[in-house]
């Protein structure tokens, strides 16, 4: 009994004294009252990661209009005007989105048109004369299962102002594209996943998938539910397949298209025949075969590779691979990142003319 005594004399003379309390929301309304708290430095390389990426992230508030689905969710800092990336979730209501930032401010937001392909939103904040600090996109894609990962967001509601939003930690344990739905509704997006045991808690929703490094590789979804095996699992979605969508909102960059301004489209000879014969939905980008002579045959590359990627732009499909082929002309270089068997590999490839 003692020694249980001095533990909690102990624990008691250890809790933090508050500081301060903050809560008036811009425009005057009484919103809460927060305090923020002592806090010691970190002692850790970790714990410096995390102290360096809280700023970035936001905790936002709204009105969802179902009493089932929490009103409340996360968000990555994208610029230093204000941008915002999050889940395109129900509670995301134009007038009735609020943003609070890591000093406990509350802010109004503003709605972007939502990227209905992957699920996400931008958000827009005025930050007034506070000089926020934005993660950088990644565009780097080689990330293998196994890889530790931590997951940033406001688990529970249990940080409403200036207190921290909560971390959790797992490992990436696949990437996959795969029948997902959550509760009974189907989910509108056929992408590669980032699958991980992180606990992706309500909350977390739009908050940052990152790699213990501080790298961040993906924006939290929902929890979903496999149709196949009928369980629950946390997944992301991968920001380098983000990239373009904040770009063209966040920064006003329109796709890039390396084939340049003007003059006459003119289709580019690659050599290379996919797998694709008449299904209802495009299959991935695997190759068929490779004609002779060909850029692609001079390449290396061989039946069977699958194509995953072409510079920056990610192929999940046989469509994708032509789409994003238009972009170029006769003579452009271009980096295709391949998969043979277990290995990823990439090789450089110049395009030809088609001949008439």
């Amino acid at each position: 009994m003692n020694r249980i005594r001095c533990c909690l004399a102990l624990a008691v003379s250890l809790m933090p004294l508050p500081l301060h309390a903050q809560g008036r929301e811009q425009g005057g309304a009484e919103f809460a009252r927060a305090y923020a708290f002592d806090d010691r430095k970190p002692r850790t390389l970790l714990e410096a990661t995390i102290d360096r990426l809280l700023p970035s992230m936001v905790k936002v508030h709204g009105a969802s209009g179902l009493s089932t689905i929490q009103s409340y969710a996360s968000g990555v800092i994208v610029s230093k005007q204000g941008h915002i990336l999050t889940a395109d979730l129900v509670l995301i209501q134009k007038d009735k989105t609020r943003v609070v930032l890591h000093d406990g401010s509350i802010h109004q937001a503003s709605l972007y048109p939502s990227d209905r392909k992957h699920g996400v939103r931008l958000l827009k904040i005025d930050p007034g004369d506070r000089d926020l600090v934005p993660v950088t996109l990644t565009r780097n894609s080689v990330f293998r299962n196994g890889t530790m990962v931590m997951s940033l967001g406001n688990c529970f509601r249990l940080a409403e102002f200036s207190e921290k939003i909560s971390a959790t930690f797992g490992v990436l344990t696949a990437r996959a594209r795969t029948g997902l739905r959550y509760r009974m509704s189907d989910v509108d997006y056929d992408g590669e996943l980032l699958i991980t045991d992180a606990p992706n808690n309500p909350g977390h929703y739009g908050g940052g998938l990152f790699t213990l490094r501080g790298k961040w590789i993906g924006i939290n979804a929902r929890i979903l539910e496999s149709t196949e095996t009928n369980t629950q699992i946390s997944a992301a979605i991968p920001v380098w397949d983000l990239a373009e969508y904040v770009e063209r909102h966040a920064f006003g960059k329109l796709p890039t298209d390396v084939a340049g301004e003007g003059g006459e489209q003119r289709p580019v000879y690659h050599g290379i025949k996919l797998f694709d014969h008449g299904r209802r939905s495009s299959p991935p980008a695997y190759i068929e075969k490779t004609e002779r002579g060909s850029p692609a045959r001079a390449t290396g590359l061989k039946p069977d590779d699958l194509i995953v990627r072409i510079d920056d732009w990610p192929v999940r499909s046989c469509n994708d691979f032509r789409k994003t082929l238009a972009r170029y002309r006769p003579g452009n270089v271009i980096q295709i990142t391949y998969k043979r068997g277990s290995k990823v590999a990439r090789a450089e490839m110049t395009l030809g003319e088609v001949k008439k």
